[in-house]
């Protein structure tokens, strides 16, 4: 079992609405759980090639599931979007904690999926003033409709359960998790935002797929109250969560919460009908 995270799942048992979520002190715990993720080899993640319609080419990773039983039992499928500071053809950057969390053996063994991680050469999402709601919104790149037509062709080549099939990601990752959503509803049963910048282009049809942003109170870099704005707007519903994290920057967000069970287990409730 996982020895950190999951005794605190019990205290954000809500899957919608808006929670203050107080600063962890434990920071020796926080350190530990990091080293743990970050220990687990990038070999587990098979490395690809995409070239699809648009432009341009991707690299990528993809985790299999680890616990897969027979040839026909299909998987879900999850994204997982990095922040700008991993852009480029490494193939190695993009995966950071968020998607070797994936990796950890207690995750598979609970919440067996296939997972992708692709790596953006350019940026995914850029920002622009929104006028008329005074706040930032984000626009999509090229390459994430790469991204897009990548999904359609695993979709083509592996036993993906299509009414499971997620979209997490951090600060322009997350900014992409919006954009993914928007541009393609259909596709996807749920998605996280965790320090993002949303776009405001579907926001109707949005309001209908289970989202959950996170936003730290002190981020400068992408500010808050973006976020705070696309959740009055999109929660008509009631199928948006918000949690806001009191004291924490931009780069301060990843905690305990995140780094334990409490994604994949809120991801997993939900498919499409």
């Amino acid at each position: 079992m996982l020895t950190l995270g999951l005794s605190s799942c019990n205290r954000y048992n809500t899957l919608y609405g808006t929670r203050q979520i107080t600063k962890n002190p434990d920071t020796l715990a926080l350190k530990k759980r990091i080293a743990q993720i970050k220990s687990i080899s990038p070999t587990v993640f098979e490395a690809g090639t995409f070239t699809g319609k648009s432009t341009p080419t991707i690299k990528y990773r993809l985790l299999q599931p680890q616990q897969k039983k027979a040839d026909l039992q299909k998987y879900p499928l999850v994204i997982v979007f990095h922040g700008s500071g991993a852009t480029g053809t490494d193939n190695i950057n993009q995966l950071g904690v968020l998607a070797k969390l994936w990796a950890d053996p207690a995750i598979q063994q609970q919440y067996p999926a296939y997972v992708l991680a692709p790596q953006f050469p350019t940026r995914s999402s850029n920002y622009v003033l929104d006028s008329g709601r005074n706040v930032l919104k984000s626009i999509p790149q090229p390459c994430l409709k790469t991204a897009l037509e990548l999904i359609d062709s695993l979709k083509r080549t592996l036993n993906i359960d299509e009414k499971r099939i997620y979209v997490i990601g951090f600060s322009m990752g997350a900014s992409s998790v919006i954009n993914s959503l928007s541009s393609r509803p259909e596709l996807f049963a749920a998605g996280v935002s965790i320090s993002g910048i949303p776009e405001f282009s579907n926001v109707k049809a949005l309001a209908n797929i289970p989202i959950w942003l996170m936003h730290g109170k002190l981020d400068t870099e992408n500010p808050g109250d973006s976020d705070q704005q696309f959740y009055k707007e999109v929660n008509y519903q009631n199928k948006t969560r918000f949690w806001e994290f009191e004291g924490t920057a931009h780069n301060d967000i990843i905690s305990i919460p995140i780094l334990g069970e409490e994604i994949p287990k809120w991801l997993f409730k939900h498919q499409k009908k």
